[in-house]
Parts: C-alpha cells; structure tokens; sequence
C-alpha cells in the first residue's frame, strides 16, 4: 500500500521525522526548503498549528480568546500559501529514519482530525484527536 492520491495532492501535509531519544525531531513542509525541529509534544503541536494558521486550513472550528492581553506563545510561520516549492512526495525522500506523513483535515471541537502515514509500515492511519496521533507516532 502506498499513500494515498487524497494525501499527495493536499497542500497542508507535513513530514516528521523522530529521533530515538523521546519525542524530538524535524517537521518538513512542502513551503520550506529547510526543516523545523521540535523537542517536545508541545513544541511539535506549535510548529503545526501555526503553519496551519498560515494556510488558513483547515479552519478552526473554535478561536481561543482570553479577557486580559497576553503575549503569543507560538512560532508564526511566514509561508506563502501559493509558493508551494514541491509535491508531498518529496516529503518522503526528504524524511529520514522513523518518518511519517501527517494531513490534517479538520480542526474541530479544538483538537486535530486527519490521516497519518507511516513510510516504515507503508500503512496509512486515521486519528480523531491530537492524543490518538501522539499514540500512532509512539508505537
């Protein structure tokens, strides 16, 4: 099985790549030539929802807000939606070692919805939430 036409020709996917030692890696994206590392769960969900935020999808189905003004914890991403630079099947030559391909597909109900490949398994996953994707890329 190889991934999936719906996979390859959406432009919100993202390739990891996770090293052996707790879950630090490098997140590719078909915008950038270079990749973003993260060192931890929260690090890695930042680099996504932000570069999500700059494609504008999918939408948020909710917006955060707060009552008092408080400084922006995430990473902004300054990508242009319309200078895709290659296909996601680039992303998989450029993910290394335990890589996997991510497309997320809604963002409802505050948490992430969409499909997973995994390059060593060549098998596609679907995940409901941000907590059964952690589980699938732990295995």
């Amino acid at each position: 099985m190889a991934i999936s036409d719906r996979m390859l020709r959406m432009h919100n996917c993202v390739g990891i790549t996770l090293k052996n030692d707790g879950f630090k890696g490098e997140l590719y994206t078909c915008f950038e030539n270079e990749p973003r590392t993260f060192n931890d769960v929260d690090g890695f969900f930042n680099i996504v929802n932000a570069f999500l935020d700059a494609l504008e999808f999918p939408a948020q189905k909710i917006k955060y807000r707060a009552f008092k003004k408080t400084l922006p914890t995430m990473e902004l991403v300054d990508i242009d939606p319309n200078e895709k630079l290659f296909d996601t099947e680039k992303l998989l030559e450029l993910c290394k070692r335990k890589a996997y391909i991510i497309m997320v597909t809604a963002r409802d109900n505050a948490t992430w919805q969409g499909m997973i490949y995994s390059k060593s398994e060549d098998k596609e996953y679907s995940f409901n939430s941000e907590v059964e994707l952690i589980r699938i890329l732990n295995k």
